[in-house]
């Protein structure tokens, strides 16, 4: 029967140099190498029957081995165990699910490598009981072992059976009958069969050896345990030169000082370290207003550009002079996103009332929404917004107004508005005839650019933000 093979893969030499003593001892032949690709160039040539890997090594690691070795068809069967000073249930399950069997601890038992290999089924049964199960008869054939109840009667010449002891006092003859050493008390009991016999015996020897193995084992692990205290208590003693010579006093005296000077040392990088992560924290602030303030300058003048649009668009209307004396109406554009007949609009068409009643203005005054049609995505939050400059115009997900709701003029105003449109037709005693209505994305006053390939949602957004507006349209009775 060819020899079972093990291979065990750590950087560490004292490492492989334990495990390698332990398999040993059941029988194993082992091979050690020291880093990961060494094992996958070993097993180009070698079949062990089980791998014992590392987890950290130099190169490549543990893990990234297993799944080398169990993605190619030619080693994908051999076992591997992790040997590792890793733990717990997590690292378990992720080396299970890379194709080991399980893991071994660095600090082992003699006992868990036993197990380990008798759930590989490299941990073989004692050959006699197998021979003796398997072939009762000749094994009743042969003279019996020592049996379980004779293993203290063993015979020896009539010469010594009655020779005093040692101490001077008469000795029990060594040669006494089994039913002498029982009493009166116990049966007697019919003799066992050769075959019965024969099984018994071979189980008491495997207990034994059981036993046996059991307690080396467990006396390895002690003394190892007590070499390795014995070590570090010689490791923490001072040497006996140095207990037997004192230092010099200048030389404790400078110790002091150099203690005192590292304190002083470490004292100051401490500061410097606290002192940099002020430095750190008030620079990232410091950005983060400045992004803000980027962003806040940015969006104004995106309004500014619109708004500039839409009074050159409103100037270039015949007769529509905005803000001049003939003029008869006024455009406010709304930035993206905002009710159109609030905000800085509410306090616009406030102070155009306010300055028409005090003119004696006795007329009609309309009010017009006009929602600009906007190139939008899918945001965060699932609400629309708008894209980036360069983003293509093709891949906008709707086109639109968030504001434009079935065309109803009521939900374009603020409660404010609201107001101050009552207010102001109850200051007009009833000279204003105030009408508020809703304009459709048709009535553009800059059109839209031809759709194309090159076409990107900046350029048509600044188109939208110039049609996006609300305008004030006011006419005297006649």
């Amino acid at each position: 029967m060819a020899a079972r093979r093990a291979l065990v893969v750590d950087d560490s030499r004292s490492a492989r140099a334990f495990l390698t003593r332990i398999l040993e001892r059941y029988e194993l032949a082992v091979d050690g190498v020291e880093s990961a690709e060494q094992a996958i160039e070993y097993l180009t040539q070698q079949r062990p029957d089980v791998i014992f890997m590392d987890h950290l090594m130099p190169g490549m690691d543990g893990f990234q081995a297993v799944q080398t070795i169990k993605n190619n068809p030619l080693t994908a069967t051999i076992p591997i165990m992790m040997y590792t000073s890793q733990e717990g249930e997590l690292y378990l399950s992720q080396a299970r699910a890379l194709g080991a069997i399980g893991v071994l601890p660095k600090q082992t038992q003699h006992t868990d490598v036993a197990k380990a290999l008798e759930q590989l089924h490299l941990l073989g049964e004692p050959r006699l009981e197998s021979e003796i199960v398997a072939r009762p008869t000749e094994a009743a054939e042969q003279p019996p072992a020592v049996a379980l109840e004779d293993t203290a009667d063993i015979a020896i010449p009539a010469a010594e059976a009655a020779a005093p002891a040692a101490d001077g006092q008469r000795a029990l003859p060594r040669a006494a009958s089994i039913a002498e050493r029982r009493g009166t008390a116990r049966p007697d009991l019919p003799a066992l069969s050769p075959e019965l016999r024969a099984i018994i015996e071979s189980m008491v020897l495997h207990h034994i050896r059981e036993l046996q193995r059991f307690v080396a084992d467990h006396l390895e692990s002690q003394a190892d345990r007590v070499v390795a205290d014995v070590r570090l208590m010689l490791k923490d003693q001072p040497s006996p030169v140095s207990a037997l010579v004192p230092p010099p006093e200048p030389l404790a005296r400078g110790g002091f000082w150099i203690g005192a000077l590292g304190l002083t040392v470490a004292a100051l990088a401490l500061w410097l370290w606290q002192q940099q992560r002020v430095d750190m924290a008030t620079l990232s602030g410091q950005l983060l207003q400045a992004q803000q303030q980027l962003e806040a300058t940015h969006t104004q003048l995106q309004s500014a550009e619109a708004a500039d649009q839409s009074a050159v668009n409103a100037a270039s209307l015949p007769g529509a002079a905005a803000g001049g004396p003939d003029a008869d109406f006024t455009i406010e554009p709304v930035p993206y996103g905002e009710m159109p007949l609030a905000g800085s609009r509410l306090d616009r068409i406030q102070m155009l009332l306010a300055r028409l009643n005090v003119q004696g203005f006795q007329g009609e005054i309309l009010i017009r929404t006009i929602p600009g049609r906007f190139c939008m995505v899918t945001g965060s939050g699932q609400s629309p917004v708008l894209p980036p400059d360069n983003w293509p115009f093709s891949r906008c997900e709707q086109i639109g107004n968030p504001r434009e709701d079935n065309g109803s003029a009521s939900l374009r105003q603020s409660v404010a508005f609201a107001n101050m449109i009552a207010t102001a037709r109850q200051n007009g005693n009833g000279k204003l005839d105030i009408q508020i209505v809703a304009g459709t994305p048709d009535e553009t006053v800059t059109p839209y650019p031809p759709v194309s390939d090159g076409l990107t949602a900046g350029e048509w957004n600044r188109v939208a933000l110039a049609n996006n507006r609300v305008e004030v349209h006011w006419q005297a009775k006649r």
